[in-house]
């Protein structure tokens, strides 16, 4: 009964030393010199840049804004609150609301009475956040919406005294009747907020993007108590508390007058800048059967105007929708007219010292096998970048010009 054990140990032994053997740091020393392979390198700075721009949308930026700056205006943004069973206590007979806050937060320690916004509220639909632009509000106007003024401000530390956040919190137990209308089947649970002052430049608040666990997304924070009955003499009453959060929210962020200049190559969320490039290369760029071992699209920056920290999207196109590009009789597009292939070859990238290297290496491959077109490149800015920063490639310097460096096996 000993030995089948002991066999099935032996055996297992045997099969660890056959694996450490054909996994051992020395590599098979094999000739393969008859197949006459060679490595050879080609370096491409025939690349012509350009930009474009689309009604720009921030909708999952991490921050809603107001005011202006660097000459983009942020005149209105927009909070939707979630519908919740919660909403559905206000005809328990059991139930008292007590207190409905509407809250929202910021890290900025020196936020003042004066330099908060105001705050309004619709039942009805005004915006979608991933699509809403300043195109769909021209002459908007918040005087058919409930203003609730400007909110109180706390400002809150920790036990040694560290700033830790200020919220910013108005009372709207005034709109209960209408946030618990239960008749109202078109109900729409929208709040918009617009500086107050016009002595205040700008602001910026957590969107509902901003925080993992929703700690810090706009809400409606509600206070309420419940009588449970015991017996016939005494009765508990239970105190609760709940969150409400946003579903959407966006700012709507009006890039002004731009000057179309060819010269300049760049990206931004705020203005709705985004670059195309095109590279000379297809299927015959490299002998028939080349392997591409390493393909970088090397894209300099100017590191004179640069943020300290920009990621880009690149991303090569699949489509030129034309009837976009026709339809558009002004300089800004309301969709994207270039339309990409998506995943695996979108890429994200953070920028080097001076410059972003992008692999592209895959896709340069499946162009010689004649499985995609080359039809071009697009690159936007990162959805979570400062909006209000831009970033400029260089155009014109040939010194410091894109180019794309490939290195390649071939017969």
């Amino acid at each position: 009964m000993t030995k089948r054990p002991f066999i099935t140990n032996l055996f297992g032994v045997f099969v660890m030393i056959i694996i450490s053997w054909r996994c051992a740091e020395d590599p098979l020393e094999t000739d393969l010199s008859h197949l006459n392979l060679s490595v050879d390198t080609l370096s491409i700075s025939n690349i012509v840049g350009s930009s474009y721009w689309v009604s720009p949308n921030i909708g999952t930026n991490d921050r809603l804004y107001l005011g202006s700056k660097n000459g983009i205006d942020v005149p209105v943004s927009f909070i939707g609150i979630t519908d919740h069973f919660y909403w559905d206590y206000y005809f328990d007979s059991t139930v008292t609301f007590d207190s409905l806050h509407f809250m929202l937060f910021s890290n900025d320690s020196e936020l003042t009475v004066s330099s908060t916004p105001n705050l309004y509220f619709s039942p009805d639909s005004h915006f979608h956040e991933t699509k809403s632009s300043y195109k769909d509000f021209s002459g908007f106007s918040t005087a058919s919406w409930t203003n609730l003024g400007q909110p109180n401000i706390s400002i809150n530390t920790d036990t040694s005294g560290n700033f830790t956040g200020t919220v910013l919190t108005w009372d709207v137990l005034s709109l209960v009747e209408t946030l618990t209308d239960t008749l109202d089947s078109t109900l729409v649970r929208s709040f918009a907020i617009d500086l107050a002052n016009s002595d205040t430049n700008f602001i910026k608040l957590y969107s509902r993007e901003a925080t993992s666990n929703g700690e810090k997304d706009p809400q409606i924070k509600l206070f309420f108590h419940q009588e449970i009955i015991i017996d016939a003499d005494s009765t508990y009453r239970d105190t609760l508390h709940a969150s409400l959060y946003a579903y959407g929210d966006v700012s709507i962020i009006n890039p002004g007058d731009i000057a179309n200049n060819p010269n300049r190559l760049g990206i931004s969320n705020g203005l709705g800048l985004r670059s195309l490039f095109t590279i000379s290369f297809d299927s015959l760029t490299l002998p028939e059967g080349s392997l591409i071992r390493k393909a970088n699209l090397v894209l300099p920056f100017d590191t004179t105007t640069s943020p300290e920290s920009f990621a880009i999207i690149f991303e090569p196109i699949e489509e030129i929708i034309d009837s976009l590009i026709t339809d558009s009789t002004n300089a800004i597009f309301d969709a994207d007219p270039y339309s990409g292939v998506g995943y695996p070859y979108r890429i994200a990238r953070t920028m080097d010292e001076a410059s972003y290297t992008i692999s592209i290496k895959s896709f340069l491959q499946n162009i010689t096998l004649g499985n995609v077109s080359n039809i071009g490149f697009k690159i936007s800015s990162y959805e979570k970048n400062d909006p209000f920063e831009f970033l400029e490639f260089y155009l014109d310097d040939e010194t410091l010009s894109p180019k794309l460096e490939i290195i390649y096996v071939k017969n």
